[in-house]
C-alpha cells in the first residue's frame, strides 16, 4: 500500500524566511534548516494511504476561519535527545485556535476520529524549527539565545496552511506542497 509522511502547516513568506535566515548564524555545530524549508507545524499525521490523504483534502476544505497576523519571535531550545532550535509564533492564540478548529472538523470523520483523541492530548507551541543541533557547545548556545533575545520578525498575515507531504532524503527532508487552503 502506497503511503506518504503527511503534516498540516502554515507556509513563512519569502521576506519573513530572509528575516530568519539573518539569525541563523553563530552556532558552528547547527544544522540550519534552509529558508524555502521553514514553515510551523499544525499537526503531523505520519504516514497515511492515498484513501486517508483524498478524505483529508476533502474534509480541510470544510474550514472557515479568519485570515490573522503573526510575527516570530526569540529563539529557544527544546532540550530532546537532538535540541532543536525554534522561534515562537506570536499570536499563539490564533495559531492554536486554528489547530483546534482543523482538530475538531477532523474529528467529526470516523477515519480520523482516534487521530483526534491521539492529537488533543498533545502539548502545541506554535514554533518555527531553525535548527538542529547534535553537537551543543552550552557556552555557545548560551550566547546565541543572549545575542537573540530580542530579534523578532515583521508582522505576516496567515491567509493559507497548507497540506504538506515529507519524503526523508539523506541531506534533510523535502517538502512538498499537496494542497494550499486559503481562510477568510
Amino acid at each position: 500500500m502506497i503511503t506518504k509522511r503527511m503534516f498540516l502547516g502554515i507556509e513563512i513568506p519569502e521576506q519573513i524566511q530572509e528575516e530568519v535566515e539573518r539569525c541563523q548564524l553563530g552556532l558552528s555545530t547547527a544544522k540550519w534548516v534552509k529558508k524555502e524549508n521553514l514553515h510551523l507545524t499544525l499537526q503531523f499525521f505520519g504516514n497515511l494511504n492515498l484513501e486517508q490523504i483524498n478524505l483529508l483534502r476533502q474534509i480541510l476544505k470544510e474550514v472557515k476561519m479568519n485570515s490573522f497576523l503573526m510575527k516570530l519571535k526569540q529563539p529557544k531550545v527544546f532540550y530532546k535527545k537532538q535540541k532543536i532550535l525554534w522561534l515562537k509564533g506570536e499570536p499563539e492564540e490564533k495559531v492554536i485556535e486554528l489547530r483546534n478548529y482543523i482538530l475538531k472538523i477532523l474529528s467529526k470523520n470516523d477515519e480520523f476520529i482516534n487521530f483526534y483523541h491521539q492529537f488533543k492530548k498533545e502539548k502545541f507551541l506554535p514554533h518555527v524549527t531553525i535548527a538542529r543541533l547534535n553537537i551543543v557547545n552550552y557556552k555557545k548556545l548560551n550566547e546565541y539565545l543572549i545575542t537573540y533575545e530580542d530579534f523578532n520578525t515583521n508582522e505576516f498575515l496567515v491567509d493559507n496552511f497548507v497540506l504538506y507531504s515529507s519524503t526523508l532524503l539523506p541531506e534533510g527532508a523535502q517538502y512538498t506542497k499537496e494542497e494550499v487552503y486559503s481562510l477568510l
